[in-house]
């Protein structure tokens, strides 16, 4: 395992489970291929909770590339892979709080091509301006952050583990007694990672057709599009972790700044964001699931952000900075942009932040 967290006490007790998750993908791996065969995991600086029950419960955790080695091709279905991304846009002129807001209902409202989740989970809709720091020009830029919901939940071509999709009949499971790995391979892993890989083109343009569609004559011009979950390639899935060696957008909290990192070198991946930590980082599995801020969560549930679980510095904005130059000190990478939340769209509502 590749170490690149800054070694909290979440990230302490997520990585004693992980490396029980990587000997677990090893130990498939080399059943398949009939030879010794390893399993890799890079631990990003957010390494932290995931919103997914079925995900922890399998042993995947938010932020994190977990990679694997086999013969024969083998996908871990409780990565509970989808695809999901952030892209940004510069807007022509001053857009105003009131047209912004206008726009995204209208556009949240139709749902003739795209089923919109930009207010669920940890999604958002933002308009933010850049006071020109760090070399990003002024003015008002669009941020947004979704996953192709389309394809969620689809039994026909969906990627969840659910009990209707297509390949639930073919799942099998690796178990060492306390935990297990359930995965398919062959040619249903092999169907599995076209649709994975078809997403991430799926849901570039998804965002950018959401976009388009608020801004309409003010769009001036796609600044970056990266997507943080999903397939690089038939043998690995990154949750919370960007594989392209490319400007990023690096998350914080609700209402704070959002920044823009060009990586420098060493480049093993990146960080989405500053990730979830436990109040009271105790971490274990239990036969009908895992526990954790002492309740039990089982496949299927979601957890409460806020309350199960809490995003890293978002109370205390004069550490922002300081984080963030923490993990750059772990994923090195150059601050290129920051950007002011000045009203979103999440799950919270409507929020207007007026951080101009």
């Amino acid at each position: 395992m590749k170490n690149l967290t800054l070694n909290d006490p979440t990230q302490q007790a997520v990585l004693t489970h992980l490396s029980e998750t990587e000997r677990l993908l090893s130990q498939v791996a080399t059943k398949l291929s009939g030879r010794p065969k390893h399993a890799e995991i890079i631990a990003m600086p957010d390494l932290g909770i995931a919103h997914n029950c079925t995900r922890m419960c399998g042993g995947f955790f938010t932020g994190a590339q977990y990679s694997w080695d086999s013969d024969v091709p083998f996908i871990p279905v409780d990565a509970t892979v989808n695809v999901c991304g952030t892209a940004l846009f510069k807007v022509k002129g001053e857009m105003s709080i009131e047209t912004f807001c206008e726009k995204v209902k209208s556009v949240l409202a139709d749902t003739s091509k795209y089923t919109w989740n930009y207010t669920a989970g940890n999604h958002f809709a933002s308009l933010v301006k850049s006071n020109g720091e760090y070399g990003l020009p002024s003015g008002y830029y669009m941020i947004v952050h979704a996953s192709a919901n389309e394809f969620k939940y689809n039994d026909e071509m969906g990627l969840y583990p659910t009990s209707t999709v297509w390949y639930n009949s073919d799942i099998q499971i690796e178990s060492n007694g306390s935990r297990y790995l359930r995965y398919i391979y062959g040619d249903s892993a092999i169907r599995f990672y076209e649709i994975a890989k078809n997403l991430i083109e799926f849901n570039t343009e998804r965002n950018r057709y959401f976009v388009r569609s608020v801004l309409g004559d003010m769009f001036d011009e796609e600044i970056l599009s990266i997507q943080h979950y999903g397939m690089p390639n038939d043998h690995t899935v990154c949750i919370g972790a960007q594989w392209e060696n490319k400007i990023y957008t690096l998350l914080t909290a609700p209402g704070k700044p959002i920044y823009l990192i060009k990586p420098t070198k060493d480049f093993y991946g990146s960080p989405h964001g500053f990730g979830l930590e436990l109040k009271h980082p105790e971490i274990t599995y239990t036969p009908n699931g895992i526990s954790f801020s002492r309740k039990n969560f089982s496949m299927g549930e979601s957890i409460s952000i806020g309350h199960d679980a809490f995003n890293r510095c978002s109370a205390d904005p004069d550490k922002l900075h300081d984080y963030v130059s923490k993990i750059l000190s772990v994923c090195p990478g150059d601050i290129v942009g920051k950007l002011h939340q000045i009203v979103s769209f999440s799950k919270d509502g409507l929020k207007i932040w007026n951080n101009i």
